[in-house]
């Protein structure tokens, strides 16, 4: 089985990933992927590949070049504004912050649960915009298992939305799967500085026993931003709810990878981004050395690792129109809305990379 990691980083991720989706299916590989693991800006693309199985790669390519030309903040700040979202939204964001200065105080877990946030809005344009109605057990593109990678705060600990069964190994599996593809997508995507965690309360059984559990969901980068653990082998299925029989792994990352030290994070805000962003790196450099592990044991037969980050000078070959590392890299992870150039800059450099590395690294793939 062929996996394929789609990882987090914003409208920058999903330029980036199409241009790796782009190549794959030039070489005939995407259809032959059997599992399919995203995180946060890698999901909304990887879901809206995934459970669109009426569109051809033409049509699904001009959606997606549309999505990222509006971008998102427009649609959520009119969803915000909606007389039943505004004063509702600025009381639940009040009584949030209070709450916090409370549990200080008393030591006691706030009962009050977050709704109507930026987060819930964002959801909600994607369920509009994108999935319509549509459950993570819908028709999927050649019946491909789908993971949509987030985090579960209060127990520190990843929670994954699947195609067959959702949950975490700590609070067990979501009894009957309920979740819509929008909500694992925005939970998926709920980057921690800018959106809020999705508050949300599910059933959930382990063990044969059925337990109502509170959880709150953010961005899936804070656990795996690339994606990778679900599609690693030997991974126990009596403690993981998704394992797959990867023999060959194809990581799409959308990092930056090493900085130019030209940034001086003075305030507050820019102090906590930096260190979330270190903590990102040295996470994503671990999975990568695994992955170097896992194939020199045998474990994998292969990988590819298209990069955003790639220092273009150790590329095996370099193409003669190759968008250099250093044009791109600085480009934001938001979901603000995305000028052609850059669309074009970002997926051209997915596109090129993709082609290098799996002609490099998989090539019995290809016969």
């Amino acid at each position: 089985m062929i996996g394929l990691a789609l990882s987090g980083g914003g409208s920058r991720a999903m330029a980036f990933h199409l241009g790796c989706l782009r190549a794959l299916n030039d070489l005939r590989l995407l259809s032959r992927v059997g599992a399919l693991s995203t995180i946060s800006g890698g999901s909304v693309i990887g879901a809206y590949y995934a459970y669109t199985p009426q569109k051809s790669f033409a049509e699904f390519e001009t959606d997606i070049r549309r999505f990222l030309r509006a971008g998102f903040h427009r649609k959520i700040l009119l969803e915000l504004l909606k007389p039943k979202n505004l004063v509702p939204g600025l009381a639940a964001c009040l009584m949030a912050h209070a709450q916090d200065g409370i549990k200080l105080v008393s030591r006691r877990e706030p009962r009050f649960s977050r709704f109507r946030s930026r987060t819930d809005a964002f959801e909600r344009v994607l369920h509009r915009e994108l999935f319509p109605s549509l459950g993570m057990g819908a028709a999927r593109r050649t019946n491909l298992a789908v993971v949509i990678g987030a985090c579960e705060l209060r127990s520190g600990t990843a929670f994954r939305f699947g195609h067959e069964r959702s949950g975490t190994w700590r609070l067990g599996e979501m009894e009957g799967n309920p979740a819509d593809v929008s909500l694992a997508v925005g939970a998926s995507a709920a980057y921690p500085i800018m959106l809020p965690a999705l508050d949300r309360t599910f059933r959930f059984k382990k063990q044969g026993h059925v337990q109502t559990h509170r959880v709150s969901l953010t961005d899936g980068g804070v656990y795996d931003n690339l994606g990778l653990q679900v599609l690693e082998p030997g991974r126990d299925p009596r403690v993981s709810l998704h394992t797959f029989p990867c023999e060959y792994i194809i990581s799409c990352n959308a990092g930056q990878g090493q900085e130019a030290g030209l940034c001086v994070p003075l305030g507050f805000v820019s102090r906590v981004s930096r260190a979330f962003e270190v903590v990102h790196r040295r996470v994503q450099d671990n999975a990568m050395h695994h992955l170097h592990g896992l194939r020199e044991s045998g474990a994998l037969r292969g990988f590819a690792m298209p990069y955003l980050g790639q220092q273009d000078s150790i590329l095996p070959w370099q193409p003669s129109e190759l968008v250099p590392r250093h044009e791109v890299i600085d480009y934001p992870t938001d979901f603000a809305a995305m000028p052609e150039r850059w669309i074009d800059a970002l997926s051209n450099r997915g596109e090129q990379l993709t082609r290098v590395l799996v002609a490099t690294n998989l090539t019995d793939l290809l016969r």
